[in-house]
């Protein structure tokens, strides 16, 4: 997907419109509401990765056993959502969408974060064992690792 901050903006735009009307642009006009998911999920990407060092720490002390996975859940969490909230002010923001340029990286550390979050629940709901959202956290860890940036 090429970013396009004039589109972006309107689809904001036009999103915003139909819900101050009750509507919801994912009903009333499907494929723009994937579009405008495109955009955001832009946004998520840059908003994560600015904050790689961070989640990198976090995976490394709990891949070397410096914290016990209800440690690491803790502290996973509240980064994520720390930068979950950081983005949800802004993608919405006019004049951040005017500036926003996303990076072009063709890899998805954020994604790859949502992911590792979504491991507490499937443990919790015992779909997985701790062992298996370690060995997850440790290969996608190693992944990183191989970009420098």
């Amino acid at each position: 997907m090429n970013y396009n901050n004039a589109r972006h903006k309107l689809l904001v735009i036009h999103s915003q419109a139909l819900q101050k009307q009750g509507k919801s642009l994912w009903i009333e006009d499907p494929k723009s509401s994937f579009e405008l998911l495109n955009y955001e999920e832009s946004i998520t990407e840059e908003f994560f990765w600015a904050h790689r060092q961070s989640f990198i720490l976090v995976m490394k002390n709990f891949i070397d056993n410096i914290l016990d996975f209800d440690e690491f859940e803790n502290a996973f969490s509240l980064l994520y959502r720390k930068v979950c909230k950081e983005r949800d002010m802004l993608r919405i923001d006019l004049e951040y969408i005017d500036k926003f340029q996303p990076s072009g990286r063709p890899y998805h550390f954020g994604s790859t974060m949502i992911a590792i979050y979504r491991q507490f629940e499937e443990v919790q709901d015992e779909y997985t064992t701790e062992q298996q959202a370690k060995d997850y956290v440790k290969e996608k860890y190693l992944e990183f690792q191989k970009f420098k940036e």
